[in-house]
């Protein structure tokens, strides 16, 4: 069997919810032939992934899972992103005709075993709600007590009722996935948050961000999405599928709880939204902060 054609494994593994890397095992130390967007946004890399490159410079392999190690396939890895963090993964190998093998990367949860589902959103790969809304708790009582600032980023998919009476349930969730990891590669920082909220919203919670720095991040992010040149017949803000932002950027008051950075962020988004959409709004304060 010939090497797989890149262009067309992206298509068929583009939208996987596991990272994915096909290899080529001949010759000694594996080299990459293709690597999928999900992987690329696991080692928060750009998605072009240069054939050939060695899997030593990505991976480094933790001590095996004994539970998962009885077939000869599945290991605890460690994988190196291109910012210096790592991500704990499991991966799975399977055996394909010459000499090659297609490696499944999993992140472990940084909760206890068996919580998985209750932390990460199979559908998209991000946190879930129930996640985010836990750090977000966690990391208001911090950031209060120590005076840091909090940022949350809220984006929401311009006409997505629309893209979704055009193309369908699949080709729009398959779209939001794409978003979803966009949004999560652009994030760099192993302190970041990413979640799907609701059906097509995207909530991102960082740490000691300054203001300015938070919108321009926010307005990278939009800019990412507009440049995948998604189709959306019926939109409003131009030929292609685009995003709307609220951000806020706060050191949270004492006389107020977390839910008030929600609410901020939610506001800004519905300003950026009612203004024509494609665009961020940043919020000046949180409603009811006397400070």
């Amino acid at each position: 069997m010939n090497t797989p054609d890149p262009s067309l494994l992206a298509e068929v593994l583009r939208h996987a919810l596991d990272g994915i890397a096909i290899v080529d095992g001949a010759g000694g130390a594996p080299r990459v032939i293709y690597a999928n967007a999900t992987l690329a946004a696991l080692l928060r890399r750009a998605e072009e992934w240069p054939a050939g490159r060695l899997l030593e410079e990505v991976e480094s392999e933790a001590p095996a899972d004994p539970n998962l190690t009885s077939a000869g396939v599945g290991l605890r890895v460690r994988l190196r992103r291109g910012d210096g963090t790592t991500v704990e993964c499991e991966r799975w190998a399977v055996l394909l005709p010459d000499s090659r093998l297609a490696l499944h990367y999993r992140p472990m949860p940084k909760v206890a075993p068996g919580a998985l589902a209750a932390a990460v959103d199979r559908s998209s790969g991000l946190s879930t709600p129930e996640h985010l809304l836990e750090v977000l708790r966690r990391d208001w009582s911090i950031a209060q007590r120590d005076a840091r600032s909090l940022t949350m980023m809220r984006f929401d998919l311009d006409g997505c009722r629309d893209y979704l009476e055009v193309f369908g349930r699949g080709a729009t969730e398959n779209v939001l996935r794409q978003v979803g990891r966009t949004i999560a590669s652009a994030m760099r920082r192993t302190s970041d948050v990413v979640a799907r909220f609701d059906d097509d919203e995207f909530v991102v919670l960082g740490v000691s961000m300054e203001a300015d720095l938070a919108r321009q991040h926010a307005e990278h992010i939009i800019g990412r999405v507009r440049a995948l040149a998604i189709h959306h017949p019926r939109s409003r803000t131009g030929r292609y599928l685009t995003l709307s932002g609220g951000v806020v950027t706060t050191v949270p008051p004492r006389n107020l709880g977390c839910e008030a950075l929600l609410e901020a962020a939610q506001r800004a988004l519905a300003e950026a939204k009612q203004a024509g959409g494609g665009q961020v709004v940043a919020a000046e304060r949180l409603e009811g902060d006397r400070g």
